[in-house]
């Protein structure tokens, strides 16, 4: 009785082979048409040689089966056409560069369609990287271009370009906040729009979309929320636009969009009122009786210094100096800190009682350096404002007093006492005006004139007791 395996045959001079054709639903990931080898001159031989090759063969074809299903299962999950297209041209430069001919790459490519249903032109149903890869294998990359960019393109790149340089947390956060900012694009206009196809009129509806939703307690949402998202949105399209690069004639239809007077609702609205002396002194009363003691010290040093509450939440051990004759705070970008603008890195003084509460903050039991422990991490002041607010809503209810009202009754209190603009920007960390402000004059300069403004501001000698 002669060899009987299967896939095995005997040749015209006598020997075995191993004869197998590359299923059509792999040919893709498979470059060879066939799988072909010799086992041996004899039945003893071919026996002892099959079991192995048999399993080599069954186990690419299982891997290649594998990426055909992660290949599908990444084009279900959203993969744009350019990231398809761009897997595509990556398969076939591996075609190219395992020695694929121009006849071979075509063979392949008829190999690939014929796994699919056919109509009277084409395959049908086949998922973006098949789809790609057959016209890159027909008519290559000149005669089959990649797609024009989508949003969703521009997202991915920006993300990829832009997102890399932070800590692992503000990364996450990054991330989110420009997926939901794209998500309400797409969900505005029902699609994932091309870059180039965006119009004017995409732009206002998607406005008008944005400004339409609720809160999740039911309340609008706010023109200045909108306008920020507007202008994450601007950073995407415009760091894309500059760096793929779209045509030159290209321009974003988001840029310089009328937010603030849409409907009647004015961003000027959203400006919080100082906190007036009976609700300050309330407020005050309440927090140093009841709340924790790091956050009744962070609730001082904001009434004193007129800091952003991250700038102060965020605080280092090494960013406080209360010892020499100018004790002040350092507002400076850390890993776990980003700053505002360049502005808002800066010296700021410490007088009267935020003296007092950074002195005390320096005695907190800690392990490491950050002055608060329990706040300074990356959305530490998103909790610390979470905290304040409640013991601030226990003595008011005005919308417009939060915890940023704080920093309106510091620059009420400048002006008051006819404190110079370019001392009060330097204080309050706003953008300064032409270059010899932003750049001449030392920082210990700078520090005794604003100690003076500050102290001047609070009703103090301007010279330290």
């Amino acid at each position: 009785m002669g060899l009987i395996l299967k896939h095995v045959e005997r040749t015209k001079s006598g020997s075995w082979q191993y004869r197998r054709r590359v299923p059509k639903e792999v040919s893709a990931n498979i470059t060879k048409r066939e799988f072909k080898r010799k086992l041996g001159e004899s039945e003893r031989e071919a026996l002892a040689a099959y079991p192995r090759y048999h399993a080599e063969v069954e186990r690419e074809i299982a891997e290649a089966r594998l990426g055909r299903v992660r290949s599908e299962a990444a084009s279900k999950a959203g993969a744009s056409e350019r990231e398809a297209y761009a897997e595509a041209l990556r398969r076939r430069a591996d075609l190219v560069a395992a020695g694929a001919s121009d006849r071979d790459l075509a063979l392949t490519a008829d190999s690939m369609a014929e796994a699919y249903p056919q109509d009277e032109y084409e395959p049908q149903g086949v998922p973006p990287v098949e789809r790609h890869m057959i016209n890159l294998l027909r008519h290559g990359p000149e005669g089959h271009r990649a797609p024009e960019p989508t949003l969703g393109d521009a997202k991915a790149f920006y993300l990829k370009e832009r997102g890399s340089d932070e800590p692992p947390e503000a990364i996450r956060r990054f991330e989110v906040d420009t997926d939901r900012i794209i998500g309400r694009v797409k969900e505005a206009l029902g699609r994932d729009p091309v870059l180039t196809s965006l119009t004017r009129d995409d732009a206002r509806n998607v406005r008008d979309y944005m400004l339409d939703r609720l809160t999740v307690t039911g309340k609008p949402i706010s023109p200045a929320s909108v306008a920020r998202d507007l202008n994450g949105l601007n950073a995407v399209i415009n760091f894309t636009a500059r760096e793929m690069p779209l045509p030159a004639t290209f321009q974003n239809p988001f840029s310089g969009l009328s937010v603030g007077k849409t409907r009647g609702r004015s961003v000027e609205s959203e400006n919080r009122d100082p906190l007036p002396e009976k609700v300050l002194k309330a407020a005050r009363e309440r927090i140093v009786g009841h709340a924790k003691r790091d956050l009744a010290l962070i609730w001082r040093l904001l009434e004193g210094t007129g800091c952003r509450l991250s700038e102060v939440s965020g605080l280092r051990v090494e960013d406080v100096d209360v010892t020499r004759d100018l004790p002040h705070i350092r507002v400076t970008w850390h890993e776990n800190r980003r700053l505002k603008t360049d502005a808002s890195s800066r010296y700021v003084p410490l007088v009267g009682d935020a003296l007092k509460a950074a002195k005390e903050a320096l005695k907190l039991p800690r392990e490491g350096n950050l002055l608060f422990a329990d706040y300074g991490h990356v959305r530490g002041g998103d909790a610390a404002s979470a905290a304040l607010m409640k013991h601030v809503r226990a003595v008011t209810t005005d919308p417009k007093h939060v915890v940023h009202s704080l920093r309106h009754n510091i620059k009420d209190r400048l002006m008051l006492a006819e404190v110079a603009s370019l001392d009060q920007n330097l204080i309050l960390g706003h953008a300064l005006g032409g270059v010899g402000e932003r750049v001449y004059g030392g920082d210990a300069a700078k520090l005794r004139v604003t100690t003076r403004a500050m102290r001047r501001a609070f009703g103090l000698s301007e010279v330290a007791d």
